[in-house]
Parts: C-alpha cells; sequence; structure tokens
C-alpha cells in the first residue's frame, strides 16, 4: 500500500542538520586536496611532482567503491574509514616512487628517460 500523492516527507532534527551538513562535502574534499597539492608543491619545488603524487588517488577510490559493490557491502562508516586509510596509503606509496626516482636521478645521474632495469635496482632476476 503506498502513500498518497499529497503526502510529503522531509527529515527533521538530527537527521536534518546531518543532510545540510553533506551538501558542503564536495567543497571541503576540494580544499583538502588544494592543501595536499600546495604542500606537496612546496616540499618536491615543482609542478608537477604532487600532480603525479595526486593522480594515483582517483583509480584507488573507484576500486574500493568498486569492491565494495562488487561483494555487496554497504558504504558505512567502517567502509568510509576503511577508503580514508586506502587513500593515505595510496598517497604515500606515490611519495615513495616521486622520492626514489628523484634520488636515482640525483645520484646515479640518469635522465627522466631512462629506466631503472630490475637487474641494476633489484639484483639479477636470472639464477
Amino acid at each position: 500500500m503506498g502513500l498518497p500523492a499529497s503526502v510529503t516527507t522531509s527529515f527533521q532534527g538530527n537527521a536534518q542538520a546531518f543532510q545540510a551538513s553533506l551538501s558542503s562535502v564536495p567543497l571541503l574534499i576540494i580544499g583538502a586536496l588544494v592543501v595536499v597539492y600546495l604542500i606537496l608543491g612546496i616540499l618536491y619545488e615543482s609542478y608537477i611532482h604532487p600532480l603525479t603524487i595526486l593522480s594515483t588517488l582517483p583509480s584507488a577510490g573507484v576500486g574500493a567503491l568498486a569492491t565494495l559493490m562488487l561483494f555487496g557491502f554497504d558504504f558505512s562508516l567502517i567502509a568510509l574509514i576503511g577508503i580514508i586509510l586506502l587513500i593515505g596509503i595510496v598517497k604515500k606509496n606515490g611519495i615513495m616512487l616521486v622520492d626514489f626516482a628523484i634520488v636515482a636521478e640525483r645520484n646515479d645521474h640518469l635522465s627522466p628517460r631512462t629506466r631503472c632495469g630490475a637487474r641494476r635496482c633489484c639484483g639479477s632476476v636470472r639464477s
């Protein structure tokens, strides 16, 4: 049995305040990304290295949401905390990759186009 078309529903009290607070979340996320970009830009004294690091974040978030949907889990508070932790780990991994590339370029006099082979960095792969 459905409700008549003349009946309207709306959130009240705490639920209404929570719904109103969610409207500013996209602005907060954009602000956080700008702050992270500025901090990484100051750290690396470069415009491109922060973009390289931040470019890994969308795929991590999309992958986490797709995994939740694939296994039928709800997007709960625990899932949100897990995605935030995942994004932090992915950002840290991007920072480590950029740091490794900068150190290899400076210390080993490698150009950015030079690939560091597996034998040189990690020892011989063949036995």
